[in-house]
């Protein structure tokens, strides 16, 4: 059960994610987010986007909580209409001229790749690279993030 509309945020994991889930008969039940949880009578209540409150018994309970982008940031000029720091995503420099001195990567950024650890590793040489390259000549680096990310899957 997730409250996404796919097993995952980049499409070429989700694709794989969801060929596994099928093969092994795993049902997916998306678009339903977790409101409550009744631990003594191992229970979860999850509301879907249509407003229906679906329960479930668990046996284990593994939860991840909604996120986004923090108020400071969704509220601010350097924000996109998601409210992500608008950056390019081959240089993680700001779109807008006058945030050129902002870059930003993770979990604050409008990357289009998922908020892991694996895909910040990919991001920081580049970020590092493009503003030591600013910085010294006031210029962007050739360094560019290839939008790689990693789905972490635990298989059992």
């Amino acid at each position: 059960m997730t409250g996404m509309p796919s097993m995952f945020s980049v499409k070429k994991y989700s694709e794989a994610l969801d060929a596994l889930r099928l093969e092994r008969g795993v049902n997916g039940e998306f678009g339903h987010n977790l409101v409550a949880v009744d631990v003594p009578n191992r229970k979860a209540t999850f509301k879907k986007a249509d407003g229906a409150i679906v329960d479930r018994e668990y046996s284990l309970l593994h939860v991840t909580p909604p996120m986004g982008p923090l108020d400071f940031i969704k509220h601010s000029p350097v924000a996109d209409a998601a409210g992500w720091v608008e950056v390019n995503p081959a240089t993680l420099q700001h779109v807008k001229p006058e945030f050129s001195n902002i870059f930003a990567v993770g979990d604050c950024s409008s990357l289009p790749t998922s908020k892991t650890a694996a895909a910040i590793t990919s991001q920081v040489p580049v970020l590092t690279e493009n503003i030591f390259s600013v910085m010294d000549s006031g210029n962007l680096s050739n360094a560019r993030y290839d939008g790689y990310a990693s789905c972490p899957v635990c298989a059992v």
